[in-house]
């Protein structure tokens, strides 16, 4: 299994591409969007909205896993990581020579580091954004806290982002094996993304969380970050578990009994 995931991270290390635009760029946008609105408060009020504590401002970046343009992004990239299989009809070369749940598990392991990647890339900018706009205040580095008791909060923060984009990884390669299709597993996850605003606006507050993932990962936010009631705290890792499940389960599944004679 090791070996596989090991295979894995090398295909998509030798397609870099991929790994920028599906990975990198959404946390590398979020965080030039900031500089240049830090940059534009700086030129017009000769001032900058940096200091406050960096961590929590760190922890707030994580949210990026939540966006549906970032979500598309790595969607795109999560669905090349199996529809190259595919596309490449390579699939009946490595059939053979490992269990297709040991090929299936190191993919989506290897998406996942990825991701997990991505959201470091984007709480570390926000830390550098921070530090680099403080140096230019009237302030300096002494507008800036750093308080050691958010670091449980980041943590935790970084936690939910990474099982909120760990549902998009599910739900995406789930349909990319069943379709066999990028286009197919890409429109679906966007529209997932979309749809969930429709569905808050017909259940918003006829149930505790909306069953969607954003709106699951958000009530856990909310009870990580200002002490929300625990139940919608609960119900929220309830919509984000069941969501992770069930599509892993059907992707799996519709993999291990998937005629691959000429794939």
């Amino acid at each position: 299994m090791s070996a596989l995931y090991r295979a894995e991270l090398l295909k998509l290390f030798r397609q870099p591409s991929i790994l920028f635009w599906g990975f990198l760029a959404p946390p590398l946008a979020a965080i030039l969007f900031k500089a240049a609105l830090e940059g534009m408060v700086f030129l017009r009020a000769g001032r900058t909205l940096g200091g406050g504590d960096l961590l929590q401002s760190a922890a707030r970046s994580l949210a990026i896993s939540g966006n549906s343009v970032a979500q598309l992004l790595f969607a795109i990239a999560i669905s090349t990581v199996f529809f190259a299989e595919y596309r490449h009809a390579t699939w009946r070369l490595m059939v053979p020579r490992a269990a297709r749940g040991a090929l299936w598990a190191a993919k989506l392991l290897a998406c996942l580091t990825c991701l997990g990647a991505s959201l470091i890339v984007a709480a570390a900018g926000d830390l550098a954004t921070n530090i680099l706009f403080a140096l230019t205040g009237a302030g300096g580095l002494a507008s800036l806290i750093v308080d050691p008791g958010g670091l449980p909060l980041l943590a935790g923060q970084f936690c939910i982002s990474l099982a909120e984009l760990a549902v998009l990884a599910a739900v995406v390669s789930a349909i990319t094996i069943i379709a066999r299709s990028m286009i197919a597993a890409v429109i679906s996850a966007f529209l997932l993304a979309l749809g969930a605003t429709a569905v808050q606006v017909y259940l918003a507050g006829k149930l505790p969380v909306v069953p969607m993932p954003y709106y699951g990962a958000q009530a856990l936010r909310n009870w990580l970050s200002s002490g929300a009631d625990a139940v919608i705290g609960a119900n929220g890792l309830l919509v984000l578990a069941v969501w992770l499940v069930v599509p892993a389960v059907v992707g799996y599944v519709a993999f291990q009994r998937q005629q691959l004679a000429v794939e």
